[in-house]
């Protein structure tokens, strides 16, 4: 018993270390401990618009799956969803917190692209790396907590996001069921 207990504690300790020394060297990235809050501060309100690119369909396991995503908590209530096509999303909904979903290649206006993945013609683009792969998909939270971006290539898979989950880090960019790139990038949003 004491064995796996030991086990756990290092496998803990070198998750741990792992994720503090990928981002160390580079002052663009923070550690996850200020990044628990953020994510939890995002579900923090009574309404969450949900913007979806103008040709983008939306099925009844995408939006079960933007539902039933639990990150709120204890004694906080569920956020009301209501979706919204890109064009109709007004000054006054900018202001409200917005979920994002859909191909990030589909999204159209300008001022909803300013973060630091940046759209190509086909798939996204983060830190001259590409991701271009049907199967490839990103979470990303802005610094305020105010805009969330669950983006995936391809309509036809569900966002690994809902199956691997996340960890506190605002980015996460999966190709299939890995996660290959995640930390926390500061912007100025």
């Amino acid at each position: 018993m004491k064995t796996k207990s030991t086990l756990v504690a290092t496998l803990v300790a070198i998750s741990f270390l792992i994720g503090n020394l990928c981002f160390a060297g580079n002052s663009k990235f923070r550690n996850s401990q200020s990044n628990t809050t953020p994510t939890m501060s995002f579900y923090r309100t009574d309404t969450i618009l949900v913007i979806l690119p103008e040709t983008f369909k939306l099925t009844e396991m995408d939006k079960k799956d933007i539902e039933s995503y639990v990150f709120w908590e204890k004694n906080q209530n569920k956020p009301i969803y209501n979706y919204k096509l890109e064009s109709e999303v007004s000054k006054t909904d900018s202001k409200k917190h917005l979920l994002f979903y859909g191909s990030l290649s589909d999204f159209q206006r300008k001022d909803f692209l300013g973060i630091p993945i940046k759209k190509l013609t086909k798939g996204f683009r983060f830190n001259n790396q590409v991701f271009d792969q049907p199967n490839d998909a990103f979470f990303y939270l802005n610094e305020r907590s105010t805009r969330m971006y669950i983006c995936k290539n391809s309509n036809q898979a569900q966002h690994e996001f809902f199956s691997v989950g996340i960890g506190a880090y605002p980015l996460h960019i999966f190709r299939g069921e890995k996660i290959v790139i995640t930390g926390a990038y500061l912007e100025n949003d």
